[in-house]
């Protein structure tokens, strides 16, 4: 049964509407932009000071597109946020409670809740641990143990920016600390619990990736064409982040390496309607994980899987 429309959310960048429910994208009409920034569910990326990067970015760009690299730079390792979900979870329901880490200096928040075996529930960039609050219930029903973090710079973990080797470490210390006998990662949180993995953390006996993706530089080309920028600003954030993070970076970050050695027993679920991360790199995950099974959705696009009870139902019968 194809899921119903999920209301638009509308972002104000470069005439840019992006629907983060779904992971639709169309152009923003003029007759919609007065009603748009007015909008309370508006989303900011990053609020304010985000904004005003992405403004000093496409303004340097346009002088000299190597002008514009530390801004996009920055651009690139900001999360985005709704601004309904910019304040901690507060109102955790009564079988759930605070669950924090410190790591590196910084200290990683979540909830926990339920008693038996460990499950880890890993988000991906621009989520928090709220996003898992339509699968927790079921995993706790079936005899779990949840630990949801928020990893650096998200939900009520402490930073502003970060990047996917940072949230691989993060990850690795959540799984070394709480040992899991069972991980479910969604979008980014995939390639994160393999960095994890590749970082000495133990596997698993079960993992589940939802509309996980697979290689980073989809991501970046995908960015770029979300944000509006020209393919020469995009080039200038791809050598910003191999300045930074070496020119092997995309290899590294790349799953296909690593799948192989992934444990048996694995489940993927991605949706014909994911715009964020084609429905191609679900099934290839599946296809390179020795034992891994492929389930498809239609009409929940990237995020609105987390919210499904059909998605929730799978999970936990995965775990068993």
């Amino acid at each position: 049964m194809r899921a119903s429309t999920p209301l638009p959310v509308v972002l104000t960048l470069d005439e840019i509407m992006l629907d983060l429910e779904s992971g639709r994208t169309q152009p923003l009409r003029p007759t919609d932009r007065l009603p748009t920034l007015w909008s309370r569910r508006r989303p900011t990326l990053g609020g304010p000071a985000f904004l005003w990067t992405y403004v000093l970015a496409q303004a340097l760009g346009r002088i000299h597109p190597r002008l514009a690299r530390r801004a996009l730079l920055r651009l690139w390792l900001t999360p985005w946020v709704h601004r309904s979900t910019r304040q901690p979870v507060t109102d955790l329901a009564d079988d759930l409670r605070p669950w924090s880490l410190d790591h590196d200096g910084r200290t990683l928040r979540g909830f926990t809740g339920g008693t038996g075996r460990t499950v880890v529930l890993v988000h991906g960039w621009a989520g928090r641990s709220a996003d898992w609050r339509h699968i927790v219930h079921g995993l706790i029903d079936a005899g779990w143990r949840v630990v949801v973090p928020d990893l650096p710079a998200h939900g009520a973990a402490d930073g502003r920016t970060t990047n996917a080797f940072e949230l691989g470490r993060a990850t690795a210390a959540v799984l070394r600390h709480e040992r899991p006998d069972a991980v479910v990662a969604h979008s980014l949180g995939f390639p994160l619990v393999m960095l994890a993995l590749e970082d000495g953390a133990e596997a698993p006996d079960t993992l589940v990736a939802l509309a996980p993706g697979r290689r980073m530089t989809h991501a970046l080309d995908s960015f770029g064409d979300r944000a509006g920028l020209r393919p020469v600003l995009v080039e200038e954030l791809r050598r910003a982040n191999q300045q930074r993070f070496g020119d092997d970076m995309w290899q590294i970050l790349d799953v296909d390496q690593s799948l192989a050695e992934l444990p048996a027993g694995g489940l993927v679920v991605h949706d014909a309607d994911d715009e964020d991360v084609p429905i191609d790199d679900g099934r290839h995950i599946a296809d390179h994980w020795p034992g891994a099974a492929f389930v498809a959705t239609e009409g929940l696009g990237h995020r609105r899987i987390l919210r499904d009870a059909h998605v929730r139902d799978l999970v936990v019968e995965a775990l068993h």
